[in-house]
């Protein structure tokens, strides 16, 4: 089964162009991984991204693509969870597939710039993929790599890309997003599956929760983080480090969630959705 996405030939902001790009972008990437004791290379898009099935255009009326069929959203799954978060191994798990994701999405170039729970899914149970989380929707994603390989020089100001609950600190005062920025938006959703809430989730204006997000950085970290395993307070500390031209220490981060996932004893499967 497949999905069919379509958008008006002359819709002004043209998002399916660049969701096709990313596809393909992601298709003729690989990656190593060790299988039974041999190293065997996949695509990208084998890991947590769907195939493109077909992509074309209906004259004088819409283009269109068609990509796997997936399950439900992280954001249905969370707000049909008691309490609307995730059990502590599922969240802490789910978070770490999101990252892999994310950080397969930079390695090709990318940033993806609207990071939230609606825009992970996971897999159809008649596939067995129940475990499995795939990122969508690339409407505002940028290529952050030139063709020669060099990285693209910031603006001296950039628009609001995103969704403002989840949105990283630089998109707020209008500066050039970067790797860590996506990051930084992950750590929101993360924080959001585990302990079912932001605190800044009633304010309305785009300033208020843009100064809310900075103060948790400093003083008030214990307003986003309580509920948290401590180990999530150290993902900021390792985001600040890096520069903006820097890449993410990725490594980092994961093992970081992996003492998370240790240090609380959760457990880690099933999923709160295979109950």
């Amino acid at each position: 089964m497949n999905a069919l996405k379509v958008e008006a030939e002359n819709d002004p902001l043209g998002l399916l162009r660049m969701e096709v790009y990313v596809l393909m972008e992601l298709k003729k990437t690989k990656f190593q991984v060790e299988i039974s004791n041999t190293i065997v290379c996949l695509c990208v898009s084998a890991r947590h991204f769907l195939g493109l099935k077909d992509r074309g255009h209906v004259p004088g009326k819409f283009n269109y693509v068609v990509m796997t069929l997936v399950g439900k959203s992280l954001q249905d799954l969370r707000n049909e969870a008691p309490m609307k978060k995730f059990s502590m191994g599922t969240a802490i798990s789910v978070g770490k597939q999101c990252l892999e994701a994310l950080e397969d999405l930079h390695n090709v170039g990318i940033l993806h710039r609207d990071i939230k729970p609606g825009n992970y899914t996971v897999g159809r149970k008649e596939l067995n993929e129940l475990r499995k989380v795939y990122m969508l929707d690339f409407g505002m994603a940028r290529k952050f790599v030139k063709e020669d390989g060099t990285l693209r020089n910031p603006r001296a100001r950039a628009g609001f890309r995103g969704t403002v609950k989840y949105a990283p600190i630089a998109c707020h005062v209008h500066r050039e997003q970067c790797r860590k920025d996506d990051i930084e938006s992950w750590l929101y959703m993360l924080v959001e599956i585990t302990c079912g809430r932001l605190p800044w989730r009633n304010l309305t204006d785009s300033n208020d929760v843009g100064l809310f997000k900075k103060d948790c950085k400093g003083e008030r970290y214990r307003c986003l983080f309580g509920g948290c395993p401590r180990e999530y307070t150290e993902i900021f500390p390792i985001l600040d480090k890096g520069k903006f031209f820097d890449a993410p220490d990725y490594p980092a981060i994961y093992k970081l969630l992996e003492l998370a996932l240790q240090n609380t004893r959760a457990q880690e499967f099933p999923y709160d959705w295979e109950m």
